[in-house]
């Protein structure tokens, strides 16, 4: 009786392991540009300010996209939350900076450029870029 058990409990284990996905952790320009905006569409913002490049202004933009998100209607927020990422284009001005031109499929006409900046060997993403006039 006790070996029965024994054994359910390890298929259990198996096939919840087997189930479970690991989560890669992005570490490409293409890889944490596309987590943040995915964190972002999802309404993620704590997992997204990750990937954040912790400066004053990207600190308050990032504040202010959170407060935009919070008016959106469930609706739209789901709509967003289906939505693919679309990359129309990228561009590199350094080899430590990446211009990743994207849409999405709910607001395929709104592109937008996020610059993603490499800084002490890590991806960030900087919005001063895209949000203030591309300073």
């Amino acid at each position: 009786m006790f070996k029965n058990y024994f054994i359910l409990i390890i298929l259990a284990f198996a096939f919840f392991a087997c189930n479970s996905k690991a989560k890669k952790t992005p570490i490409t320009d293409v890889e944490v540009a596309t987590a943040f905006i995915r964190n972002v569409l999802n309404n993620d913002f704590k997992q997204a300010e990750q990937f954040l490049l912790k400066e004053d202004i990207n600190t308050q933009i990032f504040e202010r996209i959170k407060i935009e998100y919070g008016h959106k209607d469930k609706a739209t927020l789901e709509k967003y939350k289906q939505a693919d990422i679309i990359v129309n284009n990228l561009s590199y001005a350094t080899d430590s900076v990446c211009l990743f031109n994207y849409s999405n499929s709910y607001r395929r006409t709104d592109s937008t450029i996020l610059k993603a900046l490499r800084t002490q060997g890590k991806w960030l993403i900087d919005l001063k870029y895209t949000f203030s006039e591309n300073l």
